[in-house]
């Protein structure tokens, strides 16, 4: 079965390398997408069935439904031997989460931040960006082929477990300190938006779950495919790519959600799922795929991560500053570093 496995592998890459890139993005990007929905719309359904409060719900259902994409982006890359997409993607979909979405949320409605739960993550989401900063300084080895014997920076294997573990504890102590009632404004909020998701029956919710999770599961792979073979066309790293194309295409769930929330005037649901995504991509995502490959830093790396906490600091001052709210002015501030931002990453690869 193995030998039959490898084979019918083997075929279907094959038949993929055929399709153009963009065809490849065309299909892979909304099949993803519409995955990451139903596997969102799953989760919360089962959720609710099992009595799990709904800021549990808000905080890490959803957040780490939104969150899919890179996640599933990230373990196909890994597995392929594109860890520099990896790297990018979790970088850059943070970036674009703050920059991007916040940005354009905060233009179509000022958001105000009532929750109190929403404000004590913030700190929690700058820690874990600085501890990320201060891991992957960390050697992981030489590097390959020199003969001055350079250190080689990065996630190693042992630094992914070490993030991983970070991710379980931190889920338990957001248990332990939601599991009784709590009157907080991101709970009316959460109620509001998945109110409908309990009409599913258990096995409607798993159904719905798995439909979820393969759609994920292709649509991650065309992504992937596409935006390496992209990558390649223009000359630049995955790194690059990962950090404008695919983490734009995989931050998408995300920005549905904020607009929807802000919208709604859902402003704590907003800010809590981009600060829940956020933390998921660093300690889940990051975590898990260095388990299975370790990733290098990339050339621009650390510049990368260092803007990645720039933006995280800057909106926490915004949250606790202007009334607790994002105001317009701020949103189009957020929206216009993260252009000058990617435009910069992209410039400086080129030249």
């Amino acid at each position: 079965m193995s030998l039959i496995a490898a084979a019918l592998h083997i075929r279907i890459d094959a038949w993929l390398n055929e399709l153009p890139a963009l065809l490849l993005l065309a299909v892979g990007v909304p099949l993803m997408l519409w995955g990451a929905d139903r596997l969102v719309s799953g989760s919360v359904s089962l959720a609710q069935r099992l009595g799990i409060s709904t800021v549990i719900i808000g905080l890490t259902v959803v957040s780490a439904g939104t969150s899919a994409p890179e996640l599933v982006v990230n373990l196909i890359a890994a597995t392929g031997g594109n860890p520099g997409l990896g790297f990018g993607n979790v970088v850059g979909s943070n970036i674009a989460n703050i920059g991007l979405v916040v940005g354009i949320g905060a233009l179509i409605m000022p958001m105000r931040v009532h929750s109190r739960v929403i404000r004590s993550e913030l700190p929690w989401l700058t820690g874990i960006s600085i501890g990320a900063i201060l891991l992957v300084l960390i050697p992981i080895g030489r590097v390959s082929g020199d003969a001055g014997g350079r250190f080689q920076f990065g996630f190693s294997t042992i630094e992914g477990i070490a993030l991983s573990i970070a991710f379980l504890v931190l889920t338990y102590l957001w248990y332990r300190a939601c599991r009784s009632p709590v009157s907080d404004p991101i709970s009316r909020e959460v109620e509001d938006v998945t109110k409908d998701a309990g009409d599913h029956t258990l096995l409607g919710a798993i159904v719905l779950f798995l439909i979820g999770l393969t759609c994920l599961l292709i649509g991650g792979k065309f992504t992937e495919l596409g935006a390496v073979r992209i990558a390649s066309s223009l000359d630049l790293s995955n790194a690059v790519i990962g950090m404008t194309v695919v983490a734009v295409a995989t931050s998408l769930p995300e920005l549905t959600t904020t607009i929807v929330a802000a919208r709604r005037g859902h402003a704590d649901l907003a800010i809590g799922n981009i600060v829940g995504s956020n933390i998921f991509n660093i300690l889940l995502v990051l975590g898990v795929t260095s388990m299975i490959a370790p990733i290098p830093l990339p050339t621009n790396g650390l510049q990368d991560m260092i803007a990645m906490l720039a933006m995280t600091l800057l909106l926490w001052r915004m949250c606790t500053t202007d009334r607790l709210k994002v105001v317009r002015r701020e949103g189009g501030i957020l929206l216009a570093l993260y252009v000058i931002y990617i435009t910069w990453g992209v410039i400086r690869e080129i030249v």
